[in-house]
């Protein structure tokens, strides 16, 4: 016990991601001019970034290319209303191109102080009082020499403004109109949960595929999807009990199940416990079996319970920064575990409890006995048990599918048992016990320190929705370095202090340490940019796979086709534009969406269908900011998501991501579900015919 404690301690005290030191190689000033102001008089707001010395920032319109810039958002309407563009002050310089020396950057050195002048109109409905005004959604950014930081969405730049008392003044002529269309007319109150279609087209704004729009008040966003579950009728048979991704589920849990068993301390009580079900049954087969069957059976009943209880706390969090922190952690300390660095162990009571029981024989005993190998058994299990649950709550399953791996993991562990005692001779077939079973424990620990690198990648990303240390070259770069680390130890290089000493090395590690090899060959060029600045990417299905699961930067989007995250305005325009319409449950942190987005959607077959489509993702961890005109805080993208999920499972009947949905809107005001699909595509070729399909006629 006092190991796992010193470990969960060890564990929760990670270091959390410090603030962005912005403010020490910039300062950041904001006001309003004048401070004070009647409703319908004009203010300007004023930003202003300090560069210090050796220090410097970026316009807001860069050249095409450019990677460093300066986002400035401007808040909806409110106390004050924002009229007008926005403009780069004068005195920008030109160098190089970090990316492409032919192209140029612009930038302001110091001691330039680059000030922005927001035009606004004080709010002809703004009540007297100090109002404070935030540029919600802005990001500054700052470099010196060594690095560049940003500021952290949560703090963005404020000024306050005094809204004098009395009667409101003109509105300036030239912004009379944008002032009256800013108020509008007001909204009734509560909303209606079904509003008739606008007269004129809302406004929108493209950027790396989304579509941008406002942001909507939670209440109002879960009404207006709400509203649709009632409409949707359903073409499809029921569904089957499980999702498309459940076999490649299944398949992961048994294979970390026999992984266990080949481990310093499970795979060499495997021939002993056989031979001791053998003596107490008096040699007898059937007696062996029946022992067998229920010394299985209690390995299968604790190890699944154990599997299908993380694989729900872990699926629970899975969407929260400090989970993927913490199981990025676990991966660490299980890989050091493997390692050989300490063992991790149950309670020292339950095993000598356990003991005791088993000494009496029986089936009693043979329940016991079964508990207590579990228990002995469990410094090697826990981490390839952890592991498997980690990776598996990286995809949503349900709890059908969660207890099925749970039981397929414990299955696999304890199947050798029932085997063997079924077909005794095999036992002396069983290779012997050896040095080559720390060897496989130590390439699982390196598969498991890849997998940190990745939970913990997750953590920066849902944290500050843009990686500064972990970022995508910096992960892909310690992959590389540990396949290369792993095929050293498989070529016998290097040995670490539990293993043998091995003069030679058999033709099985020979290959392993090929194989590793060659995937740090293969990854390496995907760390370098071509002379455009674009990323090389290795061809194939590997590559694809590793790009998902590590999931492209916040903001890649590379995708032609535009995707709104509106779902009823999206059904509204398609049923005037006679459009069926493709919906994407996706996620900022889901490896199989990304998979999917990267190496399937961008086939011509495919392309070709879904530019036919109407198109909306609806995330179900969090939205991204670039969904947004004026993004919100996190916390608000965040109950969008969460509304998202909701409505998934409410109208289809799944939380499973990636689920693609296609919806035709009828002219009676319902909305026909024609297709459904989940998981990881695996057949190209299918999804397309499964896209193409309900085209014919349209």
């Amino acid at each position: 016990m006092r190991t796992l404690l010193v470990l969960a301690a060890l564990t929760l005290s990670l270091p959390v991601r410090a603030a962005t030191p912005f403010d020490r190689i910039a300062t950041v000033e904001a006001k309003i001019v004048p401070a004070e102001a009647k409703p319908g008089q004009l203010v300007t707001f004023e930003l202003t970034v300090i560069p210090a010395a050796g220090a410097y920032t970026y316009p807001v319109k860069v050249p095409e290319g450019q990677v460093g810039a300066n986002i400035i958002r401007v808040p909806p309407p409110g106390d004050l209303i924002f009229v007008g563009d926005i403009t780069d002050p004068a005195g920008a310089k030109s160098k190089p191109s970090d990316l492409n020396p032919l192209a140029e950057d612009k930038y302001y050195p110091h001691p330039a102080r680059p000030t922005w002048r927001l035009t606004a109109v004080v709010s002809p409905d703004a009540k007297p009082g100090k109002k404070a005004v935030p540029l919600t959604g802005t990001i500054l950014q700052a470099c010196d020499k060594s690095n560049c930081y940003t500021t952290p969405l949560k703090s963005p730049p404020t000024a306050e403004v005094t809204v004098l008392d009395g009667p409101a003044v003109e509105v300036p002529p030239q912004y009379a109109a944008a002032v009256r269309e800013a108020l509008g007319p007001k909204p009734p109150n509560p909303p209606p949960v079904n509003p008739p279609t606008p007269a004129a087209e809302p406004k929108v704004e493209h950027a790396g595929g989304l579509v941008r729009r406002a942001h909507v008040p939670d209440a109002e966003y879960r009404a207006s999807l709400d509203a649709l579950v009632p409409r949707l009728k359903s073409d499809l048979p029921p569904d089957p009990a499980t999702s498309g991704g459940l076999w490649g589920l299944l398949l992961a849990a048994a294979f970390w199940g026999f992984v266990s068993l080949v481990t310093p301390c499970v795979f060499p009580m495997i021939p002993i416990t056989v031979s001791l079900f053998l003596k107490q049954s008096h040699q007898s087969t059937a007696g062996a079996v029946k022992l067998a069957a229920v010394y299985s059976l209690t390995i299968v009943v604790v190890l699944g319970a154990a599997a299908v209880s993380l694989l729900s706390v872990f699926q629970a969090l899975s969407n929260h920064p400090a989970t993927n922190l913490i199981l990025g952690g676990l991966f660490v300390l299980f890989a050091l575990s493997l390692f050989g660095m300490y063992d991790i162990q149950l309670p020292g009571f339950m095993l000598r409890y356990t003991e005791k029981k088993r000494g009496a024989g029986g089936m009693i005993g043979t329940v016991f006995g079964a508990l207590a190998f579990s228990i002995v058994s469990f410094t090697c299990v826990a981490p390839f048990l952890g592991g498997f649950a980690g990776l598996a709550a990286s995809n949503q399953f349900n709890r059908f599918e969660q207890a099925l791996a749970g039981v397929t993991f414990a299955a696999a562990f304890a199947s050798p048992f029932f085997v063997l005692a079924l077909f005794p001779s095999l036992v002396k077939k069983l290779p012997r016990s050896g040095g080559w079973l720390d060897s496989v424990k130590v390439v699982m620990g390196f598969l498991e320190l890849a997998a940190a690198l990745k939970f913990l990648r997750s953590a920066e990303i849902l944290w500050s929705g843009q990686p500064v240390y972990l970022t995508y070259d910096l992960v892909l770069a310690g992959w590389v370095a540990i396949a290369a680390a792993a095929a050293l130890y498989a070529f016998n290089v290097y040995r670490l202090p539990h293993d043998e000493e091995q003069p030679t090395i058999g033709v099985g590690r020979l290959l392993v340490g090929v194989g590793f090899l060659g995937l740090a060959a293969y990854l390496a060029p995907a760390m370098w940019k071509t002379s455009a600045g674009q990323a090389q990417r290795p061809g194939g299905v590997v590559y694809a796979w590793v790009d998902a699961f590590l999931l492209p930067e916040p903001g890649e989007s590379g995708d032609e086709l535009s995707w709104s995250t509106d779902l009823p305005a999206t059904l509204q325009k398609a049923a005037k534009d006679k459009k069926l319409v493709f919906v994407d449950f996706t996620g900022v942190n889901c490896t199989n969406c990304k998979l999917n987005e990267k190496n399937v959607f961008p086939r011509p077959a495919v392309r070709e269908s879904l530019a036919k489509y109407a198109r909306v993702q609806l995330y179900a961890d969090f939205v991204p900011p670039e969904a947004y005109m004026n993004p919100p805080e996190r916390a608000a993208r965040e109950l969008e998501a969460a509304a998202n999920l909701d409505f998934q499972e409410k109208a289809f009947g799944t939380v499973s991501r990636p689920t693609y949905i296609l919806l035709e809107p009828r002219a009676d005001g319902t909305v026909r579900v024609i297709g459904k699909r989940e998981g990881a595509i695996n057949d190209a070729a299918e999804f397309a015919e499964f896209l193409r399909k309900p085209l014919e006629g349209k």
